[in-house]
């Protein structure tokens, strides 16, 4: 018979410290391809929202001034989560098919989370600054329809700024989606709690850049609301 023979603690000192030596160099690329993985997701997911407001708008299920011309909508009312605006309500009809899956309607502290992304879409009002679903799709309101009938936009950020992802996107009515490293003490935009404000992407120099008024800021020459450099994702 053989005697068993047990590990020393220096032969289990070597293998705990191989082991971690093998996951010190692969846990930074498993971080690495999650957030490559989540970034595209999230440029995926805005040209998705782009079409789905072409769509809803064309469609004219949101039409407050009852002037035939329809509005954009709201993540909760993209995604059939909620009833659609009507003027001084929200009503029971919901918009189906939906045009962005139904989770993304689940809209908390004004923005929804999917695949390590926070998103969130502002409206304009009549005079500003545009507003989102905090609290709630907003009842809709006449006075901000033609507004509401020519411009939107939505932002896509971090859940999680660091480990779920880095850079935070944007797109408009334009329908192009720009990106930023989401660097510097104005941006950081993180979950729920630093989230981009209407204007963040919006060139400072045009008009009421707050209400998307002014245009994009998508070439160097122009500043950003909130400082950062949005360029085009591509």
């Amino acid at each position: 018979m053989f005697a068993r023979r047990a590990f020393t603690l220096i032969e289990l000192m070597i293998v705990i410290a191989i082991i971690a030596i093998i996951a010190a160099i692969m846990i930074p690329g498993l971080l690495r391809s999650k957030i490559s993985t989540n970034e595209s997701s999230a440029i995926a997911g805005l040209r998705t929202m782009a079409t789905a407001q072409t769509q809803f708008q064309q469609a004219a299920v949101v039409d407050c001034d009852g002037d035939g011309g329809g509005e954009f909508g709201y993540l909760a009312e993209l995604s059939g989560f909620s009833g659609l605006r009507v003027n001084g309500a929200v009503s029971a009809i919901r918009f189906a098919p939906p045009g962005i899956p139904e989770s993304m309607g689940l809209v908390q502290t004004g923005s929804s989370n999917k695949a390590g992304y926070e998103y969130r879409v502002y409206l304009p009002t009549a005079t500003g600054p545009a507003v989102d679903e905090t609290g709630g799709v907003p009842a809709g309101a006449s006075a901000n329809a033609n507004n509401q009938e020519t411009r939107w936009c939505a932002y896509a950020w971090p859940a999680a700024n660091g480990q779920s992802g880095t850079k935070a996107f944007f797109v408009n009515d334009n329908g192009e989606v720009l990106g930023t490293n989401n660097l510097g003490a104005s941006q950081g935009y993180n979950g729920k709690t630093v989230a981009p404000a209407p204007g963040a992407a919006y060139d400072t120099g045009g008009p009421n850049p707050g209400n998307l008024e002014a245009g994009a800021a998508r070439v160097a020459s122009l500043t950003a609301g909130d400082g950062g450099l949005w360029r085009p994702t591509g």
